[in-house]
């Protein structure tokens, strides 16, 4: 998910994927406003991953900020059926599909083994029907029209794909003819369900295009926030190591304390590397330097380097020579790009004019909405899970470490991605 639709619906979706399947006891009239009561938020907080419900037991701004996280998401979802998103055709079918694929799982919940017992013949009958077979063409082109390779699927793979569609269908109508669907827990997750494909239909097709920064809103805002613009303070200070690097100080300690990738702890030792595995600015700098001499700033997507060119060496590769260099390196970038190339200026007044104006315009959805959720509840902390105790005679001796997953090796000729510090060395400017 992008910065924009942070900024739209800030974390409330986040959470509830996270969150899993929640289900709580909504207190609404049919077309009256959703409220959520101190149990109700109790139950939803309760049913989180246990770390967030650890802090949510013990941190009082941090339930309230959860309660507002569900009120964002709800009110998201009630701006958006008063648009009629849920009435256009093809999202209509989406919405009853996803709810008979819920209802399909309840049922196969209940039943357990017995879940099973749709025979291919069952599946046959049912599209026998006109109005069902309908039904199943025209998901079908709404799946062809996302993904035009869905038009190329050969006939055995399109019978499995209607057979499996059949059973969700046959199943679904199971669940109603039992009830299923009336239980309260299960209304609930539908209806939450329904919430959250809205908000995220919503968002996409509408209300991003509402916080779009256009060209004189960036021009503007960088013109009041020159010191967005951090190349300038970037190269300068780069400028300066050259210097002191170049005056004689020691490169190892400068790296460690300047550098900003997983170098640093390693006084900037990139090891070995040979042609094609750095950027190509990068490598170019450091092939053209001898041993011992130091780089001017070199620039490339990942920021400022300052390069020291340690040894050179030529190996026999597939019976061909091949140069290979030992260099170390500071990276100087920005903090809060750590892992990605640096967003430009523009790039970083887009972002803020619309995480602004996206806050704006979720304020204004959530000010305006019939949403009750509250924000004072409780919240128990999770059960300390039971650790494993091996039989006797398999426990570890006394200091020993525990055996971790062993690591593919990369390829040869592969790149090796970025690692953080604490880990291991990181190389500038992989692909």
């Amino acid at each position: 998910m992008n910065s924009t639709k942070k900024a739209l619906i800030a974390a409330a979706v986040a959470i509830v994927f996270a969150a899993g399947l929640i289900f709580w006891q909504v207190k609404a009239r049919k077309m009256g406003p959703v409220e959520l009561t101190a149990d109700d938020m109790t139950m939803i907080a309760e049913e989180t991953p246990p770390q967030l419900r650890a802090r949510l037991a013990t941190d009082d701004q941090a339930r309230k900020d959860f309660a507002l996280d569900m009120k964002r998401l709800l009110s998201v979802a009630e701006d958006a059926q008063a648009h009629g998103v849920d009435k256009e055709p093809e999202v209509k079918r989406q919405l009853d599909f996803q709810r008979a694929q819920m209802l399909s799982q309840f049922y196969a919940e209940e039943q357990g083994q017995n879940a099973t017992n749709i025979t291919d013949q069952e599946v046959d009958d049912y599209f026998n029907q006109p109005v069902n077979k309908y039904k199943f063409d025209q998901l079908l082109a709404d799946a062809k029209s996302q993904d035009p390779s869905m038009g190329d699927l050969p006939e055995d793979r399109l019978k499995m794909i209607k057979q499996r569609v059949g059973r969700i269908y046959i199943a679904e109508k199971r669940a109603v003819d039992q009830g299923i669907d009336k239980k309260p827990k299960v209304r609930l997750q539908l209806t939450l369900q329904h919430a959250r494909f809205l908000v995220q239909k919503y968002v996409n097709d509408s209300l991003q295009a509402k916080i779009k920064a256009n060209d004189d809103e960036i021009k503007r805002y960088m013109e009041a926030h020159p010191e967005a613009d951090t190349t300038q303070a970037n190269r300068a200070k780069a400028e300066e190591i050259v210097k002191r690097a170049r005056a004689g100080e020691d490169f190892a300690k400068l790296a460690q304390e300047f550098g900003t990738d997983g170098t640093k702890d390693k006084g900037g030792d990139l090891g070995w590397f040979g042609p094609g595995q750095m950027d190509p600015d990068f490598e170019k700098a450091a092939y053209a330097l001898k041993p011992g001499q130091i780089s001017d700033v070199v620039e490339t997507s990942f920021g400022f380097h300052i390069i020291k060119m340690e040894e050179r060496k030529t190996e026999t590769v597939d019976g061909k020579p091949k140069e290979m260099v030992h260099a170390r390196h500071i990276l100087v970038r920005d903090m809060s790009n750590m892992g990605r190339p640096p967003a430009s200026p523009k790039e970083k007044a887009r972002q803020a004019i619309e995480k602004e104006k996206g806050e704006k315009l979720l304020e204004e959805i959530v000010n305006r909405s019939h949403v009750k959720v509250a924000d004072n509840y409780s919240v128990k902390p999770p059960e300390q899970q039971p650790s494993q105790q091996l039989p006797p005679g398999f426990e570890l001796p006394e200091g020993e470490p525990e055996p971790q997953p062993k690591q593919s090796p990369a390829k040869p000729g592969t790149k090796t991605p970025a690692k953080p510090a604490s880990k291991s060395a990181a190389k500038p400017g992989q692909k």
